[in-house]
């Protein structure tokens, strides 16, 4: 009884599972560094102990250091999606990012 117990402990929920994707929810209409990509980058890309200043390079902090890794950023986060190392972004941000980069990665 007590095994069973200790194994409810361990259950882990899987947002994309729980949450099916949406593509009518997900805006990619207009995006711009400052409107939408700067908070996905500092959510996902440029936090302690990845790429923020000071940290793994490259630094990804601001529009100019994130416009000059694109090809980097693309490559590993949308086709190889080893980025962010805790797993690929959620579908909706990645279609948003590839979006932006096809619309000439606009800052504002």
């Amino acid at each position: 009884a007590v095994l069973a117990l200790g194994m409810g402990s361990c259950y882990y929920d899987n947002e994309e599972e729980l949450y099916p994707f949406d593509p009518n929810s997900c805006n990619t209409d207009s995006l711009t560094y400052d409107n939408q990509i700067r908070v996905l980058i500092n959510t996902n890309c440029s936090v302690s102990g990845c790429h923020a200043a000071g940290d793994e390079s490259p630094t990804l902090t601001t529009y100019q250091e994130v416009k000059s890794n694109i090809d980097r950023i693309e490559v590993r986060a949308l086709v190889e999606k080893t980025m962010p190392p805790s797993g690929p972004l959620p579908q909706c941000q990645q279609n948003q990012l590839t979006q932006w980069i096809a619309d000439g990665a606009p800052e504002n």
